[in-house]
């Protein structure tokens, strides 16, 4: 009785903070306060009640209209506290305090956020740094809160799944624009770290591991703030060396392959995280969401950089065998999501981020079971 008590309270907990996550959903992209003024119709301004503000029982007794105007309000609302409320049930669920001490804890914040971010990245079609960046850094404290047997990283497995999934997916980002781009070199020049350090760092990651990688980009970063200038090194013969260095790496005559590709994806992750970081940092408080030229804006782009930051929080989250399992199972939703909304919706489409954010959920709670399955397949 006490369990199916603290699960029940625990979904009330999950669907209020859906109600304020709708809240951060509509206001955080416009630059709005989040706290004032308090919730109100968009249509007409009505200030709502405490009784028009109870989590999917208010929408449903007023039909989804507004009180005042009669106006619709979207069903986007209660879904998204629907989705708080189950999601928190199912962490608590699988993760029960009483066994698993704080382990559910920064789980549920973390959840929370992911579901903000993806109803922000469908509507405005961005993943604010200023959601994705602390989550990250909640991922990776978390972790020193798991209980032993919780199935989850610990401290320095959480590490090493966020640089590896950043990696993953910002070298996605810089290999499919350079195709997209027929091979021209990118606009993109950003100072004192951008871009031009996350690709020194894959080459020298695939060189000589993930500390030559990040010296060297330490050592152009380093080289920028001495000139004052973008020392830029074209993507298309930088891109080519690494290609070479990949296949020499593959070889084993310098470095084990392993020891390349992990080199590779592991110091360019780490670099763009860092500048992430940095930009997010230098422009806190300005209009300004994400920092990128004017230039670059116009590029075309196989993964948004915001894909970045949300991989690193799912390998935080993860640890590297699930976060591949997550990576996969969202490269399979959205191949499914896009045939669906291209065969019913029109020319409605999804980005990327709510599907690595479902790939991900699924890989928390059944990502052994699916990796233990494939690999009996494989008879390994």
């Amino acid at each position: 009785m006490r369990s199916v008590l603290s699960l029940v309270f625990i979904g009330v907990l999950g669907a209020l903070i859906g109600s304020f996550g709708n809240v951060v959903i509509y206001r955080l992209p416009r630059q709005e306060s989040i706290v004032f003024p308090g919730s109100h119709c968009p249509h007409c301004g009505h200030q709502l009640s405490a009784l028009e503000l109870i989590p999917i029982i208010s929408w449903l007794a007023l039909r989804g209209r507004c009180r005042n105007c009669r106006q619709g309000i979207s069903p986007r609302y209660p879904l998204i506290e629907a989705l708080m409320a189950a999601g928190f049930v199912l962490i608590i669920w699988r993760w029960p305090l009483e066994l698993y001490s704080f382990t559910a804890l920064p789980l549920l914040v973390i959840y929370a956020m992911l579901v903000m971010m993806s109803g922000i990245d469908i509507d405005q079609q961005i993943l604010p740094d200023s959601l994705t960046l602390p989550a990250i850094a909640l991922a990776l404290a978390g972790s020193l809160l798991y209980a032993p047997d919780s199935g989850l990283p610990r401290l320095n497995e959480a590490i090493f799944a966020a640089a590896l999934g950043a990696g993953i997916i910002v070298l996605i980002n810089r290999l499919g624009g350079l195709i997209l781009r027929r091979f021209s070199d990118t606009k993109e020049r950003l100072w004192p770290i951008g871009m031009d350090q996350v690709n020194i760092a894959a080459l020298g990651g695939v060189l000589g591991g993930w500390r030559w990688g990040l010296g060297l980009a330490l050592a152009s970063l380093i080289a920028n703030l001495a000139t004052r200038r973008t020392l830029h090194i074209s993507e298309p013969a930088l891109y080519g060396l690494w290609f070479v260095g990949l296949i020499f790496g593959s070889t084993g005559l310098w470095l084990s392959p392993l020891t390349a590709l992990n080199g590779t994806l592991l110091a360019a992750g780490v670099v763009a995280i860092v500048g992430a970081a940095f930009w997010w940092l230098r422009d806190l408080g300005k209009k300004i969401e994400v920092a990128e030229s004017d230039e670059a804006d116009e590029e075309p782009i196989a993964m948004g950089f915001g894909d970045v930051k949300l991989a690193a929080i799912l390998g935080a989250v993860l640890g590297w065998q699930n976060l591949l399992v997550a990576l996969l199972l969202s490269f399979i939703f959205g191949a499914l999501g896009g045939l669906i909304l291209r065969a019913f919706g029109g020319g409605r489409q999804v980005p990327f981020g709510p599907y690595l954010t479902l790939g991900g959920l699924v890989a928390l709670f059944y990502g052994t079971s699916l990796l233990s399955w494939y690999l009996g397949l494989l008879g390994l």
